[in-house]
């Protein structure tokens, strides 16, 4: 069996760029058991030996307010791990200690610690005595470059000699003043005599009972008892009546006081020389005017960017797939198999899987630009804007990470603190144009707006994201309402970008789409031909799949489309890349297409597709999330809008002469 890795740390320390380099592309990524945060494992083999390195979700403590922090803590807390690397990042090690503290109270003594950033803390006149730290804390040490693959065979090697027990060590343990030690040492007492104390550490019990953590009064409930606990209670509240402070900010404060004199004994501050790139860029990209120009020049580069490189590579798969049906047909005899094969599977699933290269290049962009740092300062620039809509600047990053999948987007939004929040943020996030999408978005740009793809693209997205903000500040007007919680978030030093972590986080995210077209598309392909060519062909106005089309017809003339573009849309339900691939079965080839629309008509259902019914995944996972009522409520607003905006343009544009 498998020894057991586990990197805990801060955000932005470089814990993924450690597991990227400890793993390479044996990795998996999943979910937590009973919860919608996402498992990263991956497989280290060093020495002959194989180590399973498990990726804990990035938590600022152990104290557990987000469903990130419970999954942290619960996985040390089971001592599910043989060792626990703890990922330090070194340009801010007060910060970075706290956590670390945290998990040396639990009482573990697996810990490693990987002091990642080493470099940068010197640029900035921090010089850390390594040696020293190791004797304070009692823990190995490891100093890390990360990104320039720097002390990872140390790394890999202080893993192997503590998983097979070749380590001894002495973690220091925080200590409070003696009131609250004394405090301590009393509710150790009252738990020492229960279960409780063959399967946790007691001091770490009552340091997070002293702190009122809701977990651990229902744990410490089943066993003591109301009475018991209501006492231990009314000591705590005593205690806090003398300091005149809640006792987790009693706690906090002395555990950064005790954090800050060890520190001492193996850090140096020299004066840092002048002002750092970062500090100079931030004035420019988190400043309210030019900030917000920076971000729209960012994103239309972006898209500049995936369209120049995309589209010929589109085009290149979209005719080899054409030229591969071309040559298949005359070698099947059986008309309806041919026709199966040919016009529904590789004309269907072609078209969607031809559109590949454009999604890979816009998660390798948004991987470029978060492992940069610019994605938290894009975070900044907008959270003055969605502040004014009734979002917290916090819901920026599910609604980034919905330009991906709208699904992992609609999970991501458990790291939000507040119910109100999360469920506003969950309730916009559809109608943030997803990769699907873009397959869309880019098919109908490239088709009908040759030259000028960027531009359309951003319109289109620019679209979504304002109605996003609006139908925020309305539903939490109307529907959801309350107070957004304050915005608070850490701006990582600007970096030049790790390629490997790049690429495989690109892959990552859209082998998502080439499975999809293996299933969802496939499926939904065979089942359109057979709609478009039963009873009879399609064009004879008696084919299954024209009949649903005429049903809502006299509805999609309203914004100057026909039964085409119904079937399509219906069918996009299940997974938005089938609008693509149902006109592909129905029309047959681009051109055909180009024929049969106009401009205005392109750009109408390149808005509707983006704005209308989620995804049938998105809706579960919004079901999921907030039940039936929140996804049936999300599913009937984005209809209602998507008509109102298509009808409005389609009317507006006619009206100019479009």
């Amino acid at each position: 069996m498998m020894k057991v890795v586990a990197l805990a740390g801060n955000p932005n320390v470089g814990k993924t760029t450690i597991f990227n380099a400890l793993t390479g592309l044996r990795q998996h990524v999943g979910n937590w058991p009973g919860v919608t945060v996402e498992k990263k494992e991956g497989v280290l083999e060093y020495q002959g030996q194989r180590f399973l390195v498990v990726d804990l979700p990035g938590t600022y403590s152990l104290t557990a307010h987000s469903v990130d922090e419970l999954v942290t803590r619960d996985f040390l807390l089971k001592g599910s791990a043989d060792v626990v690397v703890n990922v330090v990042d070194a340009t801010a090690l007060m910060r970075n200690l706290f956590l670390t503290m945290e998990i040396l109270e639990m009482g573990l003594d697996n810990v490693i610690i990987a002091l990642n950033k080493l470099d940068l803390a010197e640029k900035h006149g921090i010089e850390i005595n390594v040696k020293r730290m190791e004797e304070t804390l009692g823990v190995p040490v490891v100093p890390l470059s990360a990104k320039e693959g720097v002390g990872l065979e140390e790394l890999k090697e202080k893993i192997y000699q503590m998983a097979n027990g070749l380590l001894k060590e002495r973690p220091v343990i925080p200590r409070y003043d003696p009131e609250v030690e004394r405090e301590i040492e009393h509710i150790t007492e009252v738990l020492r005599g229960t279960p409780l104390a063959e399967k946790y550490n007691l001091r770490w019990l009552a340091v997070k009972l002293l702190q009122r953590d809701d977990g651990v009064i229902k744990l410490v409930l089943r066993h003591l008892g109301k009475e018991k606990l209501d006492e231990i209670m009314g000591h705590i509240a005593e205690v806090e009546e003398r300091y005149k402070r809640a006792m987790d900010l009693i706690i906090a404060s002395q555990k950064y006081e005790f954090i800050d004199g060890l520190m001492h004994r193996f850090v140096r501050y020299t004066k840092a020389e002048g002002e750092s790139l970062s500090d100079q860029l931030d004035r420019i990209l988190t400043h309210p005017v030019y900030g917000l120009l920076a971000l729209f020049g960012v994103f239309y580069l972006m898209f500049k960017f995936v369209f120049a490189v995309g589209l010929p590579l589109q085009e290149l798969l979209d005719g080899t797939f054409s030229a591969f049906g071309e040559w298949l047909a005359p070698h099947i005899a059986n008309e309806t198999l041919r026709g199966l094969l040919v016009d529904g599977v590789i004309a269907g699933v072609g078209s969607v899987l031809s559109f590949f290269p454009l999604v890979f290049l816009l998660f390798l962009a948004l991987s470029v630009l978060e492992d940069v740092g610019y994605m938290a300062r894009a975070a900044v620039v907008m959270e003055r804007i969605m502040r004014k809509f009734g979002l917290p600047g916090k819901s920026f990053i599910p609604l980034v990470l919905a330009f991906g999948c709208n699904v992992p987007a609609v999970m991501a939004t458990r790291t939000l603190d507040e119910e109100r929040d999360r469920l506003l943020t969950m309730l916009v996030n559809p109608l943030i144009p997803c990769s699907a999408r873009l397959s869309v978005i880019s098919f109908l740009a490239g088709a009908f707006f040759t030259g000028h793809q960027a531009l359309v693209a951003v319109s289109i997205y620019a679209t979504a994201v304002l109605l996003a903000l609006l139908m925020a500040w309305l539903i939490g007007k109307l529907v959801v309402k309350g107070e957004e919680s304050p915005f608070i978030i850490e701006l990582p030093e600007y970096l030049i970008p790790s390629w490997r972590t790049v690429m495989l986080h690109s892959w990552e995210r859209s082998k998502e789409f080439v499975k999809k077209a293996g299933t969802i598309i496939l499926l939904g392909s065979i089942a359109i031909w057979y709609l478009s060519n039963y009873p009879v062909p399609i064009g004879t106005g008696e084919s299954y799949a024209e009949k649903l089309g005429m049903f809502f017809e006299p509805y999609m003339k309203l914004m100057g489309l026909d039964w085409k573009a119904a079937v399509s849309l219906l069918f996009g339900i299940i997974a938005k890349e089938n609008v693509i691939s149902t006109y592909g079965i129905i029309y047959g080839s681009e051109e055909a297409i180009v024929g049969a629309m106009t401009p205005l008509q392109a750009y109408v259902l390149g808005m509707v597709t983006t704005l209308y019914v989620p995804c049938i995944a998105t809706i579960a996972a919004i079901r999921a999330e907030s039940g039936w009522k929140w996804a049936a409520f999300t599913v009937v607003y984005m209809m209602v809008l998507a008509s109102i905006v298509g009808i409005l343009i389609w009317n507006i544009g006619t009206a100019l002469g479009y």
